[in-house]
């Protein structure tokens, strides 16, 4: 049985998380786990109070968590769990998930805190850079199963991580696969149009070629009759949001991790921008 990690941080948005990963759970016939961190930063003072403040919010934590799990489909319960870690957020996170063997973990928009995101970042990015499990960000309100997901590919194991689990997420989903690719020899403005518009439209051919062998490879042939493909030229980030806003998919898959150099850090940043101002629910695997 696989196993869904949901994090929340018990606000009234949790709601909207919790009930997308209880949907997901009865979909996928998977166990669900309701995890809830309290910062260890928030009892740093607790030896000057004569109540130990680190009591008093677990048990407070653990109250609220009950509601929340309480409140689930009765056929998530049998093979789920609620839990309350002390801990820095991400690292609690990550272990729990480890223990747990979760398949992935399901997250809300975070709420802003402009000073700790500054320095330390969000607890999705810290995830992000430091455990292999998919994240799932939910944003939408709408609990229907994904029936429209956009996933944007580089052809790395990364973009490939995040297509098999957003495949998994979806079982029943049309996909739209999306390599983005440079036009080769924009920057030369010795070439006149006609010149360039060769240039890309060979360009094209071969990329289109290098799908269809990357798309072999990777996927089962039962994989494959839902996943159409779609290249496009341009800026990577630019391309992608055309691309969401065009077709509007319930769900968006990306990789973190392009194929070498710069490209791992274009792609995890181009990650984080939608995860920071998602346009839907969004899948990201390293």
């Amino acid at each position: 049985m696989k196993t869904l990690l949901a994090a929340i941080d018990l606000e009234p948005e949790s709601a909207l998380v919790v009930k997308k990963a209880a949907e997901l759970a009865v979909q996928l016939n998977a166990s669900l786990h309701l995890v809830h961190v309290v910062d260890d930063a928030l009892t740093l003072y607790e030896p000057l109070v004569e109540i130990p403040v680190r009591h008093r919010l677990k048990q407070a934590a653990e109250t609220a968590l009950d509601t929340f799990f309480d409140a689930l489909p009765g056929a998530v319960k049998p093979d789920g769990g609620r839990h309350v870690l002390l801990g820095k957020p991400d690292r609690a996170l990550i272990k729990k998930a480890a223990e747990l063997n979760a398949d992935v973990i399901i997250v809300g928009k975070h709420h802003m805190d402009p000073m700790r995101d500054l320095f330390l970042g969000t607890t999705a990015e810290r995830l992000l850079r430091h455990c292999d499990i998919p994240l799932l960000m939910v944003n939408t309100e709408t609990t229907q199963p994904y029936q429209q997901v956009l996933a944007g590919s580089d052809f790395s194991r990364s973009s490939h991580h995040a297509l098999q689990a957003g495949l998994w997420l979806a079982p029943q989903a049309q996909v739209r696969l999306v390599h983005v690719f440079d036009p080769p020899f924009m920057g030369f403005v010795r070439h006149d149009q006609l010149e360039v518009d060769t240039l890309m439209d060979h360009q094209k051919v071969r990329i289109e070629r290098e799908v269809k062998t990357e798309m072999a490879h990777f996927l089962a042939d039962d994989d494959q009759s839902r996943i159409t493909t779609e290249i496009m030229a341009g800026e990577t980030q630019a391309c992608l949001a055309q691309a969401v806003e065009k077709h509007k998919p319930q769900l968006l898959v990306l990789g973190t991790h392009g194929r070498q150099g710069i490209s791992r850090l274009l792609i995890g940043s181009i990650a984080m921008s939608f995860l920071s101002m998602p346009p839907c629910d969004v899948l990201v695997a390293r």
